[in-house]
């Protein structure tokens, strides 16, 4: 792709030695604050369903990843190629129903083939891969998750109907802990954490 090459070349150039001071004075550690404030703003362009964002946005995340694989390369850690090769050997073994001879029901089968297979990998925790910074609800949502599909716990019955009025449950529940003076995010947190040690080392 030509398009990719000459992005390729561009950052490249700003890394170079007759490139931008700022570009120069990065490290993967400063880059961090960076990446996740391009992945915030796709994310919120996707919610605008703002098509002109989203490419800009979607360029912004792809151009930082870019930049992040050079700083490595420069580093000696990995190459772009290699980290391209990585993922795609991953997405091959991990998809057998499509690249292999697994067949599989429906989308709940794919997603607990997904997690033998992260096991068989190598993976000492049900919980392992979820990355700690995330927020709570997000995390939350992700041990729930995995929970189910383990079979570990069973979908609770609600009258809730539909987004909306989910929402509102959510926005409810904020405001019930703002009266009481406590702090949604913190709670969430250190439940969902009590949840986790719970079901650690049970990853059967």
């Amino acid at each position: 792709m030509s398009c990719f090459q000459k992005l390729l070349e561009v950052s490249s150039t700003l890394l170079g030695p007759n490139g931008c001071p700022w570009d120069k004075e990065q490290t993967l550690g400063t880059l961090q604050p960076y990446l996740l404030e391009e992945a915030h703003e796709l994310v919120e362009a996707i919610d605008l369903q703002d098509a002109q964002k989203m490419k800009e946005e979607l360029g912004d995340v792809f151009y930082t990843l870019v930049f992040i694989a050079q700083l490595a390369e420069q580093q000696n850690l990995f190459t772009l190629a290699e980290a391209m090769e990585t993922v795609t050997e991953k997405m091959i073994r991990r998809h057998p129903h499509i690249f292999g001879e697994m067949k599989v029901d429906d989308s709940e089968d794919v997603m607990r083939n997904w997690e033998e297979i992260k096991k068989k990998e190598g993976r000492k925790s049900l919980f392992e891969g979820i990355p700690p910074s995330l927020p709570a609800l997000s995390r939350a949502q992700k041990v729930v998750s995995k929970l189910r599909r383990k079979k570990k716990m069973q979908t609770k019955p609600t009258t809730l109907k539909n987004e909306t009025e989910l929402a509102q449950y959510l926005w409810d529940l904020v405001e019930v802990a703002e009266s009481l003076g406590l702090d949604a995010e913190s709670i969430l947190r250190r439940h969902c954490q009590k949840i986790e040690k719970e079901n650690t080392g049970d990853d059967s």
